[in-house]
């Protein structure tokens, strides 16, 4: 009698408590500028003009008569929301086999307005390191400075990472009266500096020398907070079926990818009246109330449920001289 293959009796379920994703673990455009929600389509920011402030005028008054006047001055800034939107559809088919027992524990309907809600978040991460790059800070050509791959450098002695950021935040605080809080690294910067050996001799000299930097530790050293933009994205267009992924770098500079960026800036605690900051991103208040509206309808020809999801987003630099840009910091 042949033997049978106890695996071929095996019929094979799907795991209910566990599924597999990739996906960008954060994103960080909003911790660069902040976002202020539920603004009204014809909207205009009122925008001091920095001169006025900074001029010593005060001066002694003889009795009798008046004091000098001095006047400050307003602009406005108009707000150009800008509509993104993404849809996807959900079969009848689709939900009929996922309700089925013992099938794959996916959840069409949800799946569809996660999948929608992350792409507005992608888009939002995209633009604002474009608007970041194509910016001239400080006075500075957009791209900003070339740091001629010196951040992290393996020569400890050639290493200017400490010194062009003492550059940027004097700079600012010349130009503006604001010590710079904040620094921006693309992960090719970060990936550098996390190993580099002049900060490694200067944090550890004796007691671990050559240990990993953090970004707690790499904040302390420079007396900034550290924001560290490290989201990718798929440069394939969609393909069926297969599952072709190019990675590319959301931040830093598209053109060179791979030399690392570093945008030194302030941003304030609070968003409120009176208050600078380097970029704002103002968020355009839906018909439903709310930031982003979701819709969705039937599709009776194809048999599905389509949902759609937008939202409208002005990304502004507003102080130029409250940022200053490095480029080139990893590598010539």
């Amino acid at each position: 009698m042949p033997l049978i293959d106890p695996t071929s009796l095996i019929v094979r379920g799907a795991l209910q408590d566990v599924s597999f994703q990739y996906r960008n673990g954060m994103y960080v455009a909003n911790d660069v500028f902040p976002l202020v929600d539920g603004i009204g389509r014809k909207t205009k920011v009122a925008k001091y003009q920095k001169g006025p402030w900074f001029r010593d005028e005060a001066d002694v008054r003889a009795p009798g008569s008046p004091a000098r006047v001095g006047h400050f001055s307003l602009t406005t800034q108009n707000l150009d929301p800008i509509n993104y939107a993404f849809a996807t559809e959900v079969t009848d088919e689709e939900r009929e086999e996922a309700a089925k027992p013992g099938n794959l524990p996916i959840q069409p309907d949800m799946d569809a307005v996660e999948f929608i809600a992350e792409k507005l978040d992608l888009k939002r991460e995209i633009r604002t390191s474009a608007i970041i790059q194509a910016t001239v800070w400080s006075g500075v050509s957009a791209g900003g400075t070339d740091a001629e791959g010196a951040w992290g450098h393996a020569t400890a002695a050639s290493d200017t990472t400490l010194v062009d950021i003492a550059l940027a935040k004097d700079t600012i605080r010349a130009n503006t009266g604001i010590l710079p809080n904040t620094i921006l690294l693309d992960w090719v910067a970060w990936s550098k500096l996390s190993i580099a050996p002049a900060l490694q001799a200067l944090m550890f000299p004796t007691t671990l020398p050559g240990a990993a930097i953090t970004t707690a530790t790499f904040g302390g050293l420079v007396g900034l907070n550290v924001i560290v933009g490290s989201a990718v994205k798929n440069s394939d267009e969609e393909t069926t079926p297969t599952d072709s992924f190019t990675s590319v770098n959301i931040w830093g500079p598209s053109a060179t990818p791979t030399k690392g960026s570093a945008f030194i800036f302030y941003k304030p605690p609070v968003v409120g009246l009176k208050t600078a900051s380097a970029g704002y991103q103002y968020r355009l208040r839906q018909s439903n109330g709310s930031s982003r509206l979701t819709t969705t309808w039937r599709d009776s020809a194809r048999h599905a449920d389509m949902y759609d999801s937008q939202e409208e987003v002005d990304i502004a630099a507003v102080g130029l001289d409250l940022g200053y840009l490095f480029k080139d910091t990893a590598a010539t």
